[in-house]
């Protein structure tokens, strides 16, 4: 188990514990309502984010990658300079590292192509090499405001509950059944972190640090993580 992993496990139980004690705080019907936000928080937030990121990266992203690539490639003369014009247009595109990329793959299709159709190499790079990597990103980012954005809407619903809260048969289990709710609410908040660390994974950022190799290392993140993404994924 190295460093990694146990900063992991760290993250999770200091999120489980601070769902505990908010709920304790909040009580019984302000936590529930939560609960039930974030759910709905996360599905909506999940399906916003995969829509949105096909849709960006197909109408804004591709064309422009696409046409980038072209044009490197309007020199070129046979499979090694186009590789060579690929790989240096991919180096110059904007906040995007070239090292995150694999072109093992192009490299073995324009070894073995019988022709040089700039606009279809230019299209295959695009989905097989830079997508992988960008609509996960694009995912990540947009799934993060999503849910910034979802969340103080949910506070404020569940501010209009707490008024349940001074109901006598309610009130003496109170920070009890709010502590349950907020186990709840901290291991939902441990999901939130899983689908976003799985959207890293998937575009290959720093493996040394975001890898499902060292989430198998850990003792409690694993046992929410890989049940959710399997779940979701």
């Amino acid at each position: 188990m190295n460093l990694v992993s146990i900063i992991y496990d760290f993250l999770a139980v200091a999120i489980i514990i601070n769902g505990i004690a908010k709920g304790a705080k909040n009580g019984f019907a302000k936590t529930a309502v939560q609960t039930v936000g974030y759910i709905c928080s996360v599905i909506a937030a999940l399906v916003i984010s995969s829509i949105a990121a096909a849709i960006i990266y197909s109408t804004a992203v591709q064309p422009a990658i696409v046409s980038h690539l072209e044009q490197s490639m309007e020199s070129a003369v046979d499979a090694e300079s186009i590789l060579s014009s690929v790989t240096s247009a991919v180096e110059e595109l904007p906040a995007i590292s070239y090292l995150l990329f694999d072109f093992s793959g192009v490299a073995e299709s324009l070894k073995n192509s019988v022709s040089l159709d700039y606009a279809s190499i230019a299209e295959n790079v695009s989905e097989s090499v830079i997508a992988p990597v960008v609509e996960p990103i694009l995912r990540t980012l947009i799934f993060a405001v999503s849910i910034i954005i979802f969340l103080p809407i949910v506070s404020v619903i569940a501010k209009g509950s707490k008024a349940v809260n001074d109901v006598p048969i309610i009130g003496g289990a109170n920070s009890f059944f709010g502590g349950v709710f907020g186990i709840l609410n901290g291991v939902l908040g441990v999901c939130i972190g899983a689908v976003i660390l799985r959207f890293i994974i998937s575009a290959g950022i720093f493996p040394e640090y975001f890898s499902e190799e060292i989430i198998k290392e850990t003792y409690l993140f694993k046992m929410i993580y890989f049940p959710v993404i399997g779940y979701i994924f």
